[in-house]
Order: C-alpha cells, then structure tokens, then sequence
C-alpha cells in the first residue's frame, strides 16, 4: 500500500478537484473500492483520505492514521546519529524518544500576524509528557515548511529534516500539519497521522509505553 502511494505522490501533482475526470478510489489495502463505500469507511479517527491526480484520473486513498512498526538495530542507529547531529543533544539509549512532526503543507499566509492556538504549543504539553515515562522530546519540521513563525518558532526550537530521513523513514505523505512519533529503546514505534491534540500524545504514549 505505502509503495502505491508513494509512486502516485511522485507522479500526480496534489490540486483540487475537477469534477470533469474519473475518479478512482482505494482503501487502507490498496483495495479498489467504490466512492459510497469510500465515504462510508472514512473515519478520522481511523483514517485520512488523501487525493491526488494526473491529467486524466483522479485518485482517492484512505490511510491508516495510527501505524506500528520497529526500527532494527542499523536504522536505529543511523537515526540517533541524525538526530544527535541535527539537535547537538546525545540520545540516551534507555530513553523513549517522542518527534512532533511538521509536514511541508503546515502553512498559513505569511502576512498573517497570528500564531497558531494549536494546543500542542501549551505549555503543560511537554511538562505531562514527562511525567508519563522517561522521554526525549523533539520538534522537527519538513524542509519544505516555510512559515514557522506561525507555529510559535519564538519559542520552539524546530530543527529542519534537512535530509528527509523522517519523511523516508515515518512521514512519506505531506499531510496538513504533520505528524508525531513515539520510539521505545528496543526501537518499536508507533506513528500518528494528521492534525492531533497534547490529550492525543499523551493517551497513545501511555498506551505504547506500558
């Protein structure tokens, strides 16, 4: 499913409908399936849909939002490494590892003044996230993001992916907002899809980190 939608990010530009073309959809498997079916299944909670489109067809996919998987000992070791170097700050083998993720479509007008009220930026975020397990906590944006100043870079220390290895590794969609992801010492990990709430990092890491 991931290989199929990243041939498609590759090869369809990212527009708005036009209702003149075909339209395909697909579900969490990669399954062809039919448009009412497509709404039907779609779910926030469980699933975001991604649309993409070339000059003939449209292209509708639903995703899981919360995926698992494990790192082995090599990848695990080339992203402490890339970590160590972007932030300067050692990673500590017995730590669990939290990244919050913001993906290139993490935008908004640059001549808005405004920051964002997103309540990840809370200052009780971090604080109870601490307190839950062990933990090292990252703030690490797409190279593509320009506008970080809305996402409170006055006080944020966001560190650019300048390799992309997060995008190759976790984060192969530009979803709106972006990501995060929870990694355990033996290198399980669980990541999350799309716009989420501080109450959402902290349920899931108390869920993962038993």
């Amino acid at each position: 499913m991931k290989k199929v939608l990243l041939i498609l990010v590759t090869l369809f530009v990212f527009k708005s409908y036009s209702q003149e073309k075909p339209m395909r959809f697909y579900d969490i498997n990669g399954k062809k399936i039919t448009r009412d079916k497509f709404y039907k299944n779609k779910d926030f909670s469980k699933n975001l849909d991604l649309h993409f489109e070339n000059d003939s067809i449209q292209y509708g996919f639903l995703i899981k939002r919360i995926n698992f998987g494990k790192l082995n000992k090599a990848q695990f070791g080339v992203l402490k490494k890339y970590i160590n170097e972007l932030s300067n700050t050692k990673i500590d083998s017995t730590k669990n590892i939290v990244i919050n993720y913001l993906s290139s479509h993490s935008k908004k007008s640059k001549k808005s003044k405004r920051r964002t009220s997103w309540n990840i930026f809370d200052n009780d975020y971090l604080r109870k996230l601490h307190k839950i397990a062990e933990i090292q906590q990252f703030w690490i944006n797409s190279p593509g993001n320009d506008n970080l100043e809305y996402f409170h870079s006055n006080t944020i220390n966001f560190i650019s992916d300048k390799d992309k290895l997060f995008e190759k590794l976790f984060f192969p969609y530009q979803i709106p907002y972006g990501n995060y992801l929870i990694i355990k010492p033996n290198g399980l990990y669980v990541t999350s899809a799309g716009k989420y709430g501080k109450q959402h990092v902290w349920k899931l890491t108390k869920k993962f980190i038993k």
